[in-house]
């Protein structure tokens, strides 16, 4: 088969991380949580003394809404989420965590580099830093609630100060480890590029000490999210959680990032 080796991103996909037309999610571990719309994740993990939301789409109150709904959806209680956990200092991540903060109290979560990027480089000039990070993580810090950890690594290159994560999910009382490389797509200049590439580097490494055999995307391009999610909406007993994919293939998975690195280092050849 004629398997792509990199994930099709065009100017329609920046467009459509704007677009807050369509929303989906799905239950994909028994305590995790995806929310989506058309190019940018949300996931709420669940512990035994209540939610941490992991980045919060876009900063309008449309986001905002389906979040809850979906919470709400699942048999959860929005009025237990606790933290909200960023991955960087871009709009489309830091989100509508303005109304997380306002309506429930969430502590929030982000590095003080990217803290300091998002109050300085806003994405537009219309939308600017709309609320407050208050405790500063950084490599090597556990994120804790109840049941749970969330593992922090520096992961710089998409943004100066960004973060990726390594924590535990569970289906069925069998409990795997997931990784969510909050990196996204590689930057465009060609010293950030190789920031980038040791970040992914240290950052496969982890997985690998980690034996994660889940992957998660802040972005629907990069693991063909959308189909992905109206799978385990759908999803029967007998089938299998298209999520856990095993070592070798996270693995796979970050080469897709490494692709999208060559591809725009070839560009600075021409």
């Amino acid at each position: 088969m004629n398997l792509l080796d990199k994930p099709m991103i065009t100017k329609d996909s920046f467009k459509a991380m704007e677009d807050m037309s369509y929303f989906i999610h799905s239950l994909i571990f028994d305590d995790l949580l995806i929310v989506a719309q058309k190019e940018t994740n949300c996931f709420v993990l669940k512990s035994d003394e209540g939610l941490i939301v992991i980045d919060a789409i876009w900063p309008c109150e449309e986001a905002f809404n389906a979040i809850v709904s979906a919470i709400k959806d699942v048999g959860w209680n929005p009025d237990d989420i606790k933290k909200l956990v960023l991955t960087h200092g871009h709009l489309d991540h830091t989100g509508c965590g303005k109304w997380i903060v306002e309506n429930y109290g969430a502590k929030t979560y982000l590095s003080k580099t990217d803290d300091d990027f998002w109050q300085n480089n806003p994405l537009r000039a219309d939308i600017l830093k709309d609320f407050d990070i208050d405790v500063y993580i950084q490599d090597g810090n556990v994120i804790s609630l109840g049941n749970k950890s969330i593992y922090v690594f520096e992961t710089p290159g998409h943004t100066p100060g960004g973060l990726s994560y390594i924590f535990d999910v569970s289906e069925n009382g069998k409990e795997y480890k997931a990784a969510l490389w909050g990196g996204s797509a590689p930057p465009m200049d060609l010293y950030s590029i190789v920031v980038y590439m040791k970040s992914l580097d240290y950052f496969i490494e982890q997985t690998e000490k980690h034996n994660v055999e889940v992957v998660l995307s802040n972005h629907t391009a990069f693991d063909n999210g959308i189909e992905r999610i109206k799978y385990s909406r759908k999803r029967m007993s007998y089938m299998p959680n298209i999520y856990v994919i095993g070592q070798d293939n996270v693995r796979k998975y970050f080469q897709v990032f490494r692709n999208l690195c060559y591809k725009k280092l070839n560009s600075f050849e021409k």
